[in-house]
C-alpha cells in the first residue's frame, strides 16, 4: 500500500506543478486510482477513457486500444508529442503506463492466463467535458461572449502546437474539452505528426481523422500540413456559431443572428479556413492577429457561467457524484471465471505491495506456467524445475517430486521465507501445497492414505539472470565498480539472513545470486536446500561447499562464509582458484590504463581478496562473521570520479 500512496503523492504533485515533468506511472497505481477502472467518461477509435480520483484532485487515464496495427513506435511517438506540450490551451500531460498483464480467457477450450500489454496515458482531468457535448446540450444557455472564449482560446492552443512544429491532426469539438472557467483545452494527439523545421507538407498513405473535419487535400492526396488543421478549425468555429453538431448547411452564415462586429469576423474567418484550396487559408497567427483586433470593439463584461459540471442535473456532474462514491479499495472486475479471477487478483496484490506473500492457488500457477510447459521453463537443478509466469516479474520454481518432504518442515521454511525482507534478498510472493494424487497403502497392517503433492514457490523475476552469466577474468566483462557493488550487495544480504533472521543459506554460489535491471545482486535459493538435505538427499556443491560441509555435513554461518570467499574470489577474478593479489593487481592495473572511467584504487581489488582469503580458512573459527566483512567493506575507499 505505501507504494500505491506514493504514487498518488506523485501524480497529486505533478498535477499542481506547472513545471514537474511527466512521469511513469506503476499500473497498481492506475487501477488504484481509478477504483479498478470503474467509470468511463469517454471513448473513440484509440481508446476508452476512465475517471481517477487522486484526492485532491481529479485525472482522466486513456487506456489505449491495443491491435495489430498499434505499435510501441506510435506510443512511444504519441509520448514524446505529450512531453513537448505545456500551454494553458492544452490539456496538462500527466504520465504513462507501460506494462504488460495477465487476464483470463477461454483459448480452445480451456482456461488460460493471456499476457496482454497495457498502455495508457494519464491527464488533468477537465471537469465540463467536451465541445461536442456542450454544443449537444447547452449551446442555447450561453452568451456569445462565452463562444468567442471557446474560440480564442482552440486559436491559441493550435497556434502554440504549430509553432512547436506539431500538426494535430484530428481537431474536431470531441477532442477540445472545457475547463473549470469553460477554457477550452486541446487533447488526443494519436493522430499528431511532428514537421521539420524544413517541410511545410508532407505525404501519408495512411488515411485518418473524423470525416467532416478531415481537409480535402488530405482526403485527394493524402497530403497533410498545418493548413490541415486550419480547415478543422474552420469547421469547428462553424458549429460553434450556428450552435450545433448537426451537418452545415452550405448557405449558414445568411440565417444567424449577427449580435456584433465581433462576431461577423469571427464567421469570415470561419468561411475562409474551410476554403478548398489551402494556400487561400489563413495561418493560424493570421487568425489569432484578426482575433485580437476585434476585441478593441467589444466591452469586455465577465460573463455569468453555469458550468454543467456544477449543474445538479447535469450528466457530467452526476458521473462525478457516482464515482466518488465508489469505495476505495480495488474493485471486482467480473468474469465468467470467478475463482480463477480471484486467484489472479491476490498475486496482482502481492506484486504491488498491497499485501503480504500468502498461499496462492494450484490451478493459477500451473495456469500462468502453461501446465509447465518446456517452453515456460527457465532452469533446472537439483532444487527443482524454474518456470518464468506469464507475468514477466514472476518465476515458479516446482521442488523435486521426487524428494519426501514433510509438510511441518516445509512450512517451517515458508515462514523464514515470508519473514525476509532485503533489498539483496529475493522477494517471495507465496507458495502452494497442492495434493495431486491420494492412495491408500498398508503399513503394520494399518490401512493409510498417502498424499502425492506438488509443492511449489513463488518469487519475483528478476531481468539479468544469475551471477554465473556475469563472471569474467580482469580484463573484460564487468567493471571494477559494478563488481564491487555485487560484492558489497552479497555481503550486506548474507549479513541480514545471519544477524537479523539466523537463517544459514547452505548452498551459496553464484546461480543463487540473481541480479536486477540495475545489477543490484539478490540472494535467492535459502530455506530449499535445508529441505533436500533433511529429505536424506545430498547437494552436489563442489566448489563452492565448506570442508566441514562437504565432509561431515556440517550447516553453519561459517559455512555460508566459506562460500562467499570463493564467489569473491570469481567477481574479481573469473576464476575459483586462489590468486596471487598481486598479479590479479597488474591485470585490473593494465585494464584501467585502457580505461577513460574512472579507476578505483588498487588496495580496493586487494582487501576484497585478503577478505576472501580469510574467508577460506580451514578452521571455521577463525573465519569473519558476515558483518566482520560488511564492516570492512565499507571502510574501503569508493570509486573516485
Amino acid at each position: 500500500m505505501g507504494d500505491q500512496e506514493s504514487g498518488v503523492e506523485d501524480l497529486e504533485r505533478i498535477l499542481s506543478d506547472v513545471n514537474a515533468e511527466p512521469i511513469k506511472i506503476p499500473y497498481a497505481v492506475i487501477k488504484s486510482v481509478t477504483k479498478n477502472f470503474a467509470q468511463v467518461i469517454g471513448d473513440g477509435g484509440f481508446g476508452v477513457v476512465y475517471l481517477g480520483d487522486l484526492g485532491r484532485g481529479m485525472v482522466a487515464v486513456k487506456k489505449l486500444s491495443i491491435s495489430e496495427s498499434f505499435t510501441d513506435k506510435q506510443f512511444l511517438d504519441e509520448v514524446a508529442c505529450l512531453k513537448r506540450v505545456k500551454h494553458k490551451n492544452i490539456v496538462k500531460y500527466i504520465g504513462y503506463c507501460a506494462d504488460t498483464q495477465g487476464y483470463l480467457m477461454e483459448v480452445d477450450g480451456e482456461e488460460r492466463i493471456v499476457e496482454v500489454p497495457q498502455r495508457l496515458l494519464c491527464f488533468e482531468y477537465v471537469p465540463n467535458g467536451s465541445l461536442h457535448h456542450y454544443l449537444q446540450e447547452n449551446i442555447d444557455g450561453y452568451e456569445w461572449s462565452i463562444r468567442y472564449k471557446i474560440i480564442k482560446g482552440i486559436c491559441q492552443g493550435l497556434h502554440y502546437l504549430h509553432q512547436s512544429r506539431i500538426n494535430h491532426l484530428d481537431l474536431k469539438p470531441a477532442n477540445v474539452l472545457l475547463g473549470a472557467h469553460m477554457e477550452p483545452k486541446i487533447t488526443d494527439f494519436g493522430l499528431s505528426r511532428c514537421i521539420d523545421e524544413n517541410q511545410s507538407t508532407i505525404f501519408t498513405t495512411n488515411l485518418c481523422g473524423t470525416p467532416g473535419y478531415i481537409a480535402p487535400e488530405f482526403i485527394d492526396k493524402q497530403k497533410i500540413s498545418f493548413k490541415s488543421d486550419i480547415f478543422s478549425l474552420g469547421i469547428i468555429m462553424t458549429r460553434l456559431l450556428i450552435g450545433s453538431n448537426e451537418s452545415i448547411a452550405e448557405n449558414w452564415h445568411e440565417s444567424l443572428h449577427v449580435e456584433c462586429q465581433q462576431m461577423k469576423i469571427c464567421i469570415e474567418i470561419a468561411q475562409i479556413c474551410a476554403e478548398y484550396d489551402p494556400a487561400k487559408r489563413p495561418t493560424i497567427a493570421d487568425i489569432i492577429l484578426k482575433l485580437n483586433k476585434t476585441e478593441t470593439m467589444v466591452q469586455k463584461v465577465p460573463p455569468d457561467v453555469n458550468e454543467p459540471r456544477n449543474d445538479p442535473k447535469s450528466s457530467l456532474h452526476q458521473v462525478v457524484k457516482r464515482f466518488r462514491a465508489l469505495p476505495t479499495q480495488t474493485l471486482h472486475e467480473y468474469s465468467r471465471f470467478t475463482k480463477m479471477y480471484e486467484d489472479l487478483n491476490v498475486l496482482e496484490r502481492i506484486l504491488e505491495g498491497s499485501e503480504k506473500p500468502s498461499i496462492l492457488s494450484y490451478p493459477l500457477l500451473r495456469s500462468i506456467t502453461e501446465n509447465f510447459s518446456t517452453e515456460r521453463r527457465i532452469g533446472r537443478n537439483e532444487l527443482g524445475e524454474h518456470f518464468k509466469g506469464i507475468f514477466r516479474i514472476v518465476v515458479v520454481t516446482r521442488l523435486p517430486q521426487s524428494v519426501s518432504i514433510n509438510d511441518g518442515m516445509f512450512h517451517r521454511q515458508i515462514g523464514k521465507m515470508m519473514m525476509a525482507q532485503h533489498q539483496n534478498i529475493i522477494r517471495f510472493l507465496g507458495y502452494c501445497s497442492y495434493a495431486t494424487e491420494e492412495k491408500n497403502v498398508v503399513i503394520d497392517g494399518k490401512v493409510i492414505t498417502a498424499e502425492k503433492r506438488e509443492r511449489l514457490l513463488c518469487f519475483e523475476h528478476l531481468s539479468k539472470g544469475n551471477l554465473s552469466k556475469h563472471l569474467s577474468d580482469e580484463f573484460s566483462g564487468l567493471e571494477w565498480h559494478t563488481r564491487y557493488q555485487i560484492i558489497k550487495g552479497i555481503c550486506e544480504g548474507l549479513c541480514y539472513l545471519h544477524k537479523e533472521k539466523d537463517i544459514i543459506h547452505m548452498d551459496l554460489k553464484p546461480a543463487s545470486i540473481l541480479l536486477d535491471v540495475h545489477m543490484v545482486p539478490k540472494i535467492t535459493g535459502f530455506g530449499i536446500p535445508e529441505l533436500i538435505i533433511m529429505s536424506n538427499q545430498r547437494l552436489p556443491r563442489l566448489g563452492y561447499s565448506a570442508p566441514e560441509s562437504m565432509f561431515e555435513g556440517v550447516a553453519s554461518r561459517k559455512a555460508d562464509i566459506y562460500s562467499v570467499g570463493v564467489i569473491i574470489i570469481e567477481l574479481v577474478t573469473g576464476s575459483k582458484k586462489k590468486p596471487s593479489i598481486t598479479n590479479v593487481l597488474q591485470r585490473w592495473e593494465q585494464r584501467w590504463k585502457g580505461s577513460a572511467k574512472c579507476t578505483p584504487w588498487g588496495h580496493q581489488v586487494a582487501k576484497c581478496l585478503e577478505l576472501a582469503q580469510s574467508c577460506l580458512h580451514k578452521d571455521p573459527d577463525r573465519r569473519p562473521f558476515a558483518w566482520d566483512i560488511v564492516t570492512e567493506l565499507h571502510l574501503s575507499p569508493l570509486c573516485l570520479k
